[in-house]
Formats: C-alpha cells, sequence, structure tokens
C-alpha cells in the first residue's frame, strides 16, 4: 500500500467516525478498519497533521486527533480566498505600475536639452569605453593582479618544499629499513638533484 494510499484511508476513517480519538484508539481501531500496520499508524497521522488535514489538541494529559469533512473543505475555502486576495493585489500593482509607466513615458517628451543630454551620455560612454580598451592593455603592469601572482608563487613554492619534506621523509623511512636509496631513487623517479624551493 502506498503511502498516499494510507493517508487516504486513515483520513476516511476520521471522516467516517464524526469523533475525536487519542492516539492509542486511533492505533488499534485504525488499524483494524484501514488495514495499516499499528507501527506505521503514527508516521501516516503526522504527514495528514503538517498537511493540515488532521488537527492535533493536547487535552488535560494526553492529545487527541479529529477530522471533519467540513473542515477539508474550510481550509480549502480559507486559501481560495487568500489567493484570490493576493491575485487582487497583484492586479492592482500591476495597474498602478502602468499608469506610472504612461506618466513617465508622456513626462520624457523629446526636447533640444534633452536630445543634447543624451549625445552627451553617448560620447561619454563612447570614451569610457575607450579608456578601458587603454587600460587593459597594460593589465599585465596591475599592481593589484602582480600582488595575487605573488601570493599564489609564495603558496605553490610551500606546497613543493612540504612535498619535498615528505619524500625526504618516505626515504629517510627506506634507509632505516635498511634499503638501497639508490633503488629508490630509480624506482619512484626522483631525481637526485631533488631539493626544496626556495
Amino acid at each position: 500500500m502506498s503511502a498516499a494510499e494510507k493517508a487516504t484511508r486513515l483520513l476516511a476513517f476520521f471522516h467516517d467516525s464524526l469523533s475525536f480519538f487519542a492516539i492509542k484508539d486511533i492505533e488499534r481501531q485504525g488499524a483494524k478498519s484501514t488495514g495499516i500496520n499499528s507501527m506505521q499508524i503514527k508516521d501516516v497521522l503526522q504527514s495528514l497533521i503538517d498537511d493540515g488535514l488532521v488537527r492535533c489538541e493536547k487535552i488535560g494529559s494526553g492529545n487527541y486527533y479529529w477530522s471533519f469533512p467540513s473542515d477539508a473543505s474550510r481550509s480549502r475555502a480559507l486559501k481560495f480566498e487568500t489567493m484570490r486576495k493576493k491575485v487582487e493585489a497583484g492586479n492592482e500593482n500591476v495597474t498602478l505600475l502602468e499608469e506610472k509607466l504612461r506618466f513617465e513615458t508622456d513626462a520624457r517628451q523629446m526636447t533640444d536639452e534633452r536630445e543634447a543630454l543624451l549625445r552627451d551620455v553617448d560620447a561619454k560612454q563612447s570614451n569610457l569605453s575607450a579608456l578601458n580598451a587603454a587600460i587593459s592593455k597594460y593589465s599585465d603592469c596591475d599592481p593589484e593582479l602582480l600582488e595575487s601572482q605573488q601570493n599564489a608563487l609564495a603558496l605553490a613554492k610551500e606546497a613543493v618544499n612540504r612535498w619535498t619534506d615528505n619524500i625526504f621523509l618516505v626515504i629517510g623511512y627506506f634507509r632505516d629499513q635498511g634499503t638501497d636509496i639508490q633503488m629508490v631513487y630509480q624506482e619512484f623517479g626522483i631525481p637526485e638533484d631533488l631539493d626544496s624551493v626556495s
């Protein structure tokens, strides 16, 4: 039985009974009438509570659960009303923005002064593009770029020296074990002039 079918059967159990139940009653009676294993009832019940299809209230020392057919229709009606209000608010917002757009478009009549300003903006943007192109020619001398390259070089040197030290530790281990060091150099392709980078 799928999880959806279990949820449908347990919800039908509540709607058919038109009553409220403690968890033990649901496990006992719900398992009999729905065919769901009593060990799985809690999980199915929790999913129905999370979906808002079953209500749970603490009364005294126990929790009681119920769901009536009218609850589902009322929940759908409330959700529908909430969505309808959101749609209305969205439509009002669209109308306001369209009016504002029309107003701004009408306010921007083309005048001689506006044309002169637009030509000036275009000229300055062209000039800015030309300056940026000239600056990009000298990007190899950029102090920030040089600094980042120096930092990357320092990190690379540190990593090379760390691995070189690790290789020397392994060679020392082989030497302590009595292994011929020349054979280790040859087998692992280690150059004999290997040294730390300064």
